[in-house]
């Protein structure tokens, strides 16, 4: 009976048709892999390669399913928002890839930000994210958490303290992959995004291999310094707390943030008092209490045509007038916040602005609205979009937040992919926008009738196999002819040694269902006949399926 369309078998001897794969070993002899299926190029009928035998990197992480092929990364880690595949170590920075540079005055650690009357909503912004799980428009680029007599913002404390590359993922953290390109200046800090307040670096790679530090600000902004000009690229694992996404405010007193009070400029007391009136707020109420009034008031906003109102203060009349986008939002609230005695900082990228309260415990990032309207992004379709804890604050009817921004480029981009059959550049079915967690979507009809059959086929492979060595695959997962977007496929070997099966790693579909990626062969894999099988777990949307399963 023959095998399976998309099932790649390893076998001694291969059928006559089979295209023959063999694994070099020390003490014993070859391990060759028939693949009885016709695939794309990448497993041509070429004659079998014989190899000498290269021991695994000692730094491989056994415990993980499997590593980057440097060793130094996990291949891919589970998130809340999907699984998100590490990006290629040894990969140069690219052409198209966005620089991070000392260029523009924005980028100096010694940069300030200078409020503005310009009330009108954006149209496009132009964005680039370097994380996965993307955090568009999140990323934390620039914060300020100090305002000068002028009300332009400033770092308070400007002193870099070095960053530890030898944390771990704890419970209750998210992880993030980074991508970033750097031109390094000799001895001078370069200002460099991440995903959040007290995020924690889990692992570095950097390629060409140089020395660099990695130093935070008071305000924790990132920044990395090398000895030598050079153009780099960091290949980060990063954590940090999910609650900081989204959760309420800890029920702390006045005298409890008081250690982390600072002192404000005594020309501004009058403006806070007129605005603070007009919010409702004072420290006779609990400062969970004046946080959740002041989104509600500052979420209010909307942009305008027409400048606000002119008071001979800039605090003024925007708070007064309830007028702008992200920035100005974010803006006043800070000056609010931080003469009321709250611990705030104001985050800023090209594309979007927000606020972090801190409690005592927990930096909280909220969001305040004032999102452009579109934002001009090059979306990696292999990367899972952030889903964030549930808003613990309220929105107006009309809201513009920075998710709503993130969830409609994405609809739009998707929309604009040429339909048919799967191919290169091609899907079968656009993606919806991931508006909430799967867990939390609602099934309708279509979707359970898409569930009820989930195939998964290899279409590619490599041509030449080593233990040690990664194995590249290609594939797609569909469910009744419906991609099944951000899903786990599982790479599995089962022989006479692994008769239970062993997983040598995991990688993730992308938008249109699609796989594409390389899993290693691990040194401690025994040798011998193995079918080779690519399985997924399946979620809300698709079934769990296995390559190894027939249509009925």
């Amino acid at each position: 009976m023959p095998l399976p369309a998309a099932r790649p078998r390893l076998a001694l001897p291969p059928a006559p048709a089979a295209i023959r794969r063999r694994l070099a070993g020390r003490a014993r002899g070859l391990l060759a892999f028939a693949l009885a299926c016709a695939v794309s190029p990448l497993a041509d009928a070429q004659g079998s390669l014989l190899h000498e035998f290269i021991p695994p990197d000692p730094t491989e992480d056994v415990s993980l399913a499997t590593t980057t092929l440097d060793g130094g990364l996990p291949a891919a880690i589970r998130t809340p928002s999907g699984l998100a595949t590490a990006p290629d170590p040894q990969r140069p920075p690219g052409e198209q890839q966005q620089v991070y540079s000392n260029v523009g005055a924005d980028a100096s650690p010694d940069a300030s930000y200078e409020p503005d009357r310009d009330t009108r909503r954006p149209n496009v912004e132009r964005y680039d994210d370097p994380f996965s799980p993307a955090t568009a428009p999140f990323k934390r680029l620039q914060a300020y958490d100090a305002v000068r007599a002028d009300y332009s913002l400033v770092v308070r404390d400007r002193t870099m303290k070095p960053i530890k590359g030898d944390s771990v993922v704890s419970a209750g953290d998210e992880a993030f992959y980074g991508d970033i390109a750097v031109d390094l200046v000799p001895n001078e800090p370069v200002r460099i995004p991440t995903v959040g307040p007290d995020t924690r670096l889990v692992r570095m790679h950097v390629n060409p291999p140089t020395p660099v530090d990695l130093l935070r600000d008071g305000a924790d902004n990132w920044f990395v310094r090398g000895a030598t000009s050079a153009r780099v690229r960091l290949v980060v694992q990063l954590a940090i707390p999910r609650a900081t996404f989204g959760s309420d405010f800890a029920g702390v007193t006045w005298s409890d943030l008081e250690p982390y009070r600072t002192p404000q400029e005594a020309s501004h007391e009058a403006a806070f008092k007129r605005v603070a009136q007009a919010i409702g707020v004072s420290t006779a109420m609990r400062p969970r209490a004046a946080v959740q009034k002041m989104v509600e008031y500052f979420r209010s906003f909307a942009p305008s045509d027409e400048p606000p109102k002119e008071h001979g203060d800039i605090y003024l009349d925007l708070a007064l007038s309830r007028k702008g986008v992200c920035r100005h939002r974010a803006f006043a609230f800070l000056v609010t916040a931080l003469h009321l005695g709250i611990p705030t900082r104001m985050v800023v990228n090209e594309a979007h602005a927000w606020v972090e309260v801190f409690d005592g415990s927990l930096w909280h990032r909220i969001d305040l609205g004032g999102a452009a309207l579109n934002m001009d992004q090059e979306i990696d379709p292999s990367r899972p979009p952030h889903i964030p804890p549930p808003d613990p604050y309220s929105w107006p009817e009309q809201r513009d937040s920075g998710q709503d921004l993130a969830e409609r480029t994405r609809a739009e981009q998707a929309a604009q992919q040429p339909s048919g059959p799967a191919g290169a550049g091609s899907s079968g079915a656009a993606a919806p926008p991931p508006s909430a967690p799967p867990a939390s979507t609602p099934t309708s009809e279509p979707a359970e009738r898409a569930a009820e059959r989930t195939e998964v086929t290899v279409t590619a492979m490599d041509k030449d196999v080593r233990r040690g060595f990664p194995l590249h695959l290609q594939g797609q997962v569909t469910s009744d002819g419906a991609p099944c977007g951000h899903a786990r496929v599982d790479v599995i070997l089962t022989g006479s040694a692994a008769p239970q099966g062993v997983t040598i790693g995991s990688l993730s579909t992308d938008e249109r269902g699609r796989y594409d990626g390389a899993v290693s062969i691990r040194g401690d894999i025994a040798l011998g006949d193995y079918d080779l099988t690519v399985a997924t777990p399946g979620d809300v949307r698709c079934k769990a399926g296995r390559s190894t399963d027939t249509p009925p």
